[in-house]
């Protein structure tokens, strides 16, 4: 009997990280030298020198199979079998499956009480699907680097906590952690460390791109999931205008810089881990190594619906409202649950519960909301506020050519579209279809400020004439 039960102990099965390299380059030769039709278990078997049932263990990652059969899977496309590719077989861990629970350590850290959370089911089952790669045809790679991208107040960092929560019986380390205020990079990297070390680990090389190795190293040796919330100051700058690689070097000694370098190689590195970013402005510099069925990928979070918003509203009180009523309301907020937790507020304070009444006041922006707008359109350059208030005159989505036409002549058409793209990552336009639209709260803001005469406080010269503005206004 004893021996039966060492039997059953032996042998090793693929980690994540080694079956997703297997998986990677098994892809690669299917597409290259098999038309991308896949290979059946067969012709694997013939390729690898292996039987057809023993393929399967090998990707199934459910049985230990002997250390030179992966040996064998892997020198069949080309690759080296490496220490992090593979562990000690254990039935209570299927890196592939990720259905069972495994012990885990979990640090919180400053995360946020969600208690009241509503919705985003189908958000929630996509990034879930982009971690754990339970995609229906099983094409996708599991992703390593994923930014969650939103206007302020959208619910990015309830929205991580909540995703966090429900996947955290399917990693061995889970860590949240807020980059407001920004913590110099060696710092976080040596807290982040600490924990994946269990505390062994404090003594660590100054140099940042020496920790950002150890912090890789430990994500290839364990299943982590990392959430970083609130990059917003660290992309600010790449937001605002365009940084090249060349500029990323020369600034690694910058806090900017060394979050590029750290985000950077976490995203292209090859490990079995997952960092999760949220931010309201996206970088470019991880745009050439995003894709929809890549490791890095932007996940752009959109508004509640109004069932959602109705739960959110029953917390606050009691509330009146035809659905008419409350589809205009929703919708002239974009669905954002800050904003719209503020307005539940004032509908319940000065129009006792009742949206039509607040609706018939036909004021969208005010108070606080009028402010966190003011300072974000404030950081914007004179073309950027020239597109938004053409796009406001506009009344309607438009394209880039009706766009260009609207525009002043001192504003080119290179200017225009790295406006328009900047506008995009901060969540101020809508571009769908090659049409390009703002929010309706952004267009009521812009409204308000030009009634005002607010404009004052600007370069005139980039802007419209006084006619359009009326007709903004009007």
């Amino acid at each position: 009997m004893k021996s039966q039960q060492r039997s059953r102990k032996r042998g090793v099965m693929l980690t994540r990280q080694g079956l997703q390299k297997l998986q990677d380059a098994k892809s690669k030769s299917e597409s290259y030298e098999n038309f991308d039709k896949h290979y059946t278990r067969e012709v694997l078997g013939f390729r690898m020198g292996l039987d057809p049932d023993t393929v399967a263990k090998v990707f199934a990652c459910e049985v230990g199979v002997d250390r030179q059969t992966l040996k064998y899977c892997f020198q069949a496309f080309n690759l080296q079998l490496e220490p992090n590719d593979y562990q000690f077989a254990n039935p209570h861990i299927n890196p592939q499956s990720g259905n069972t629970k495994i012990k885990n350590r979990i640090d919180w850290g400053e995360a946020p009480d969600v208690s009241l959370f509503c919705g985003r089911r189908e958000e929630l089952a996509t990034l879930k699907q982009w971690i754990l790669d339970k995609s229906p045809t099983n094409q996708a790679i599991p992703c390593r680097l994923i930014t969650l991208l939103g206007m302020g107040g959208i619910g990015k960092t309830w929205l991580s906590v909540k995703l966090t929560q429900q996947l955290q019986d399917q990693f061995e380390f889970v860590i949240w952690r807020s980059l407001f205020p920004a913590p110099l990079v060696n710092e976080l990297l040596k807290d982040l460390i600490a924990v994946l070390s269990d505390g062994k680990e404090t003594d660590l090389p100054e140099p940042f791109n020496h920790r950002i190795s150890r912090l890789i190293h430990y994500l290839q040796r364990y299943h982590c999931l990392l959430v970083l919330d609130g990059a917003d100051g660290l992309l600010q700058e790449s937001a605002a205008r365009e940084i090249t690689y060349r500029d990323c070097i020369c600034l690694h000694y910058t806090t900017t810089g060394e979050y590029y370098e750290l985000l950077k190689r976490v995203g292209e590195a090859t490990h079995q881990s997952c960092l999760i970013l949220t931010s309201r402005v996206k970088s470019h510099q991880f745009i050439p190594l995003e894709g929809k069925t890549r490791p890095v990928r932007v996940f752009c979070l959109q508004g509640l619906q109004v069932t959602d918003i109705q739960e959110l509203f029953k917390t606050k009180g009691t509330f009146r409202g035809t659905p008419d009523g409350w589809n205009r309301l929703i919708k002239s907020y974009a669905g954002n649950p800050h904003v719209l937790n503020r307005i539940a507020t004032t509908i319940q304070q000065l129009f006792d519960g009742s949206i039509t009444e607040f609706l018939n006041q036909k004021v969208t922006v005010f108070g606080t909301i009028f402010k966190d707008l003011d300072r974000e359109f404030e950081r914007l350059s004179d073309a950027a506020k020239a597109t938004i208030q053409c796009l406001v005159l506009a009344r309607q989505p438009i394209s880039f050519s009706q766009l260009r036409t609207k525009m002043p002549s001192s504003v080119s058409s290179q200017e225009l579209l790295e406006t328009l793209e900047l506008l995009q990552t901060r969540s101020w336009i809508d571009a769908k279809s090659g049409l390009f639209s703002l929010h309706p709260m952004m267009i009521e803001y812009v409204k308000s400020f030009i009634i005002d005469e607010k404009i004052t406080k600007f370069q005139p010269s980039v802007f419209l004439d006084q006619e359009h503005q009326r007709q903004v206004a009007s």
